[in-house]
């Protein structure tokens, strides 16, 4: 598939899931632009795997109060298409983080445009105008959509150069073990984030037992796994309080 068409579709896929976002459809996440991508790109285990771990590195980000985050799901785009192109999940990581990185920028831009529609609307409003208002909100989901849609075709559609500069670097054994340790390492700042939230002193028991499970079963359990533990624990531990009412 050309260059063109994994842009144009992407991009519009970043966009519609952005705009979905916005309506309180949650497909647009890590895991599931990820796995679309690699769709895309003839890839799906890449997109699983980049996506799963975008999605880890996601673990403690929220948009509290209106903050702007680093913008993995976007990341896991490119990273997706980087790791099938260079066979490489490493380096489509390393991709993905400063990638995700980047996009905060465009996640202002999308944030600030918006209040020019919300002025509109708001005098149109001030007029009666119910049908003016209505339109003038609506188009304020253009620079949403705008802000997702535009840098994952533009840089999907140079992703070769991308691909290039990666190929090179990867070549160097010394950058090679760099992003297998950047790799490894943010999926651990998203938990350390996570756990940063978390009341550890009251539910530390649970964290023992993922511990231990992980690291002292002779073939250490799976992120599936050790969720499925954790929820079948969680329930017991909320039907007890239940029941105790």
């Amino acid at each position: 598939m050309s260059n063109f068409i994994v842009a144009l579709v992407l991009g519009l896929w970043s966009g519609f899931a952005m705009v979905m976002a916005l309506s309180g459809i949650g497909i647009r996440n890590a895991l599931v632009m990820g796995v679309v991508a690699g769709l895309v790109v003839g890839d799906p285990g890449k997109g699983l795997e980049v996506g799963a771990t975008c999605t880890l590195m996601l673990m403690g980000f929220y948009t509290y109060g209106g903050a702007t985050i680093p913008d993995f799901v976007t990341g896991a785009i490119f990273g997706t298409v980087v790791a099938a192109r260079t066979n490489d999940v490493n380096a489509g990581l390393a991709v993905a983080a400063a990638l995700g990185l980047l996009m905060t920028q465009m996640d202002i831009l999308g944030r600030a445009t918006t209040t020019v529609f919300q002025h509109l609307g708001d005098a149109a409003l001030a007029k009666n105008s119910i049908k003016t208002f209505e339109m003038w909100t609506l188009a304020g989901t253009l620079p949403w959509l705008l802000s997702r849609a535009l840098p994952v075709f533009l840089g999907l559609l140079f992703i070769d150069n991308i691909v290039a500069f990666t190929d090179f670097a990867t070549s160097i054994e010394k950058v090679q073990i760099g992003l297998t340790v950047v790799g490894r390492s943010l999926p651990a700042v998203g938990f350390a984030l996570l756990l940063s939230f978390m009341n550890v002193k009251k539910f530390w028991p649970f964290m023992v037992i993922g511990f231990v499970l992980y690291a002292f079963t002779r073939q250490p359990m799976t992120i599936i796994g050790l969720a499925l533990v954790g929820a079948a624990l969680g329930a017991l531990f909320i039907g007890d309080k239940g029941g105790a009412k």
